[in-house]
């Protein structure tokens, strides 16, 4: 009986052991790796006909001058800064000093009280005398324009003179979104007023002789291009 009495007791104190011992953590499972989601492919750039349009290189010279590492939005960027802007334009006059050096090219229009065309006559060969100076047709072929209106000057329904509104003027080229238009820059802007209009060619040729001085000056400078 005591034998059995010890046997159980020793039973207790095994459980009692085992009870007490501490309980083994429980490790928390690594988690998987993040993995990034594979981004969109990037899209490199291409010629095409566009690109020699807008920027002048052509499928030969794209690779060569490392068009093709752009991308194609970076491609299409640069093709929208090389596009004319259409709010700005280009104006082109002439280069002063005309050759040959020393010559300049005149424009001479007259209109208004000259039915005979005689005082334009006059005003042309008085101008045409002028050292340097060379008449043209067009305002493409002018260095310089002068554009004459003449007003009778009349009493009691006789003709007793004439006087003239002049302006001075400077022809250049306008180039907007890639179409040219004749413009003029206005220069100087006068009236003569003799009432018997004596001697009106000789004076206008005067005036514009002094307005030619900042031409004249600029091509004595101007290297020779013979």
């Amino acid at each position: 009986m005591k034998k059995l009495i010890g046997n159980i007791s020793g039973v207790l104190v095994i459980a009692t052991a085992l009870a007490a011992a501490p309980t083994p953590a429980q490790t928390a499972p690594t988690p998987a790796p993040h993995k990034p989601r594979p981004s969109a492919k990037t899209t490199m750039a291409v010629w095409s006909p566009d690109v020699q349009k807008a920027l002048g290189i052509s499928s030969d010279d794209f690779k060569a001058d490392g068009l093709n590492k752009l991308t194609q939005p970076q491609l299409a960027n640069l093709m929208a800064s090389a596009r004319p802007d259409p709010k700005k334009h280009w104006l082109v006059c002439p280069a002063s000093g005309t050759a040959p050096v020393g010559q300049i090219h005149v424009l001479v229009t007259v209109a208004g009280d000259d039915s005979t065309g005689a005082i334009a006559g006059q005003i042309l060969h008085a101008i045409s005398s002028l050292t340097g100076v060379l008449i043209v047709d067009t305002s493409a072929a002018a260095d310089r324009a002068l554009h004459v209106v003449i007003q009778e000057q009349t009493t009691a329904k006789r003709t007793i003179g004439f006087t003239a509104s002049y302006l001075t003027a400077t022809p250049c080229t306008e180039e907007i979104a890639g179409k040219k238009t004749d413009v003029e820059l206005k220069g100087t802007l006068g009236t003569y007023t003799d009432a018997k209009g004596a001697g009106l060619a000789t004076d206008l040729a005067g005036m514009l002789d002094q307005d030619l001085q900042p031409l004249r000056s600029a091509s004595s400078t101007a290297p020779s291009t013979r």
